[in-house]
């Protein structure tokens, strides 16, 4: 069982459910109850305050300890939008110089990783969303769309093109270990299981251990 204490405007109350579900889509962010759909908790927070057209939820909220991180906006277009929520409250931090828009960013060991689409890597703070240090992978012309996994202190990361990296983030740094072209295009972003991390590429799915 997990206590969630969920916060109105005026006053807070205690509610206790076995599971939720939180769900990002809509410039909504909302908690549910998994036995019956109820809504717990909805976030007010105004993702898109200029209304701005073709602004699609593609990256997916992660979760680190109560902070849920959302990353809404055009990191492509240059317009980035990340927020730090507390479930079950409200904004804690907003960021409009960082974020990312297709590949969802990553939880690791308390910390927080972005992969932009082109590329860039950052590692920051979920709880004060400062920016703790920023590296990245070879440019190209092809864009990252597969979201990162993290194994064992590395970084795996593919870009469109079937080119993926390994980076080591572990110690506060970012070292780039290997790159490989698996010769297929990869937009599936990959799954880890036991000792082996499985790709979906173009046409095979790979194994590797």
């Amino acid at each position: 069982m997990k206590a969630i204490t969920l916060t109105a405007p005026h006053s807070s109350f205690n509610i206790t459910v076995k599971k939720t579900l939180l769900v990002w889509g809509a410039e909504h962010l909302t908690l549910h109850d998994t036995t019956d759909g109820k809504l717990l908790w909805s976030c007010t927070a105004d993702f898109n305050p200029d209304r701005k057209p073709n602004w699609p939820t593609v990256a997916s909220v992660v979760v680190s300890g109560d902070v849920a991180v959302v990353a809404s906006g055009r990191a492509d277009r240059g317009q980035p939008r990340l927020h730090g929520i507390r479930i079950g409250s409200q904004v804690v931090w907003k960021r409009e110089d960082t974020g990312t828009f297709v590949p969802t960013p990553a939880v690791y060991q308390g910390k927080l990783y972005l992969l932009r689409d082109r590329g860039e890597v950052e590692c920051l703070d979920p709880v004060t969303g400062k920016t703790i240090w920023s590296a990245a992978f070879p440019k190209a012309s092809s864009n990252f769309y597969a979201s990162p996994v993290i194994a064992g202190g590395n970084l795996y990361a593919i870009r469109e093109d079937g080119v993926i990296f390994v980076a080591r983030i572990e110690e506060g740094k970012f070292q780039l270990l290997a790159e490989n072209n698996l010769g297929e295009r990869v937009i599936a972003s990959p799954v880890p299981l036991a000792n082996r991390l499985l790709i979906r590429a173009e046409q095979h799915l790979l194994s590797f251990e």
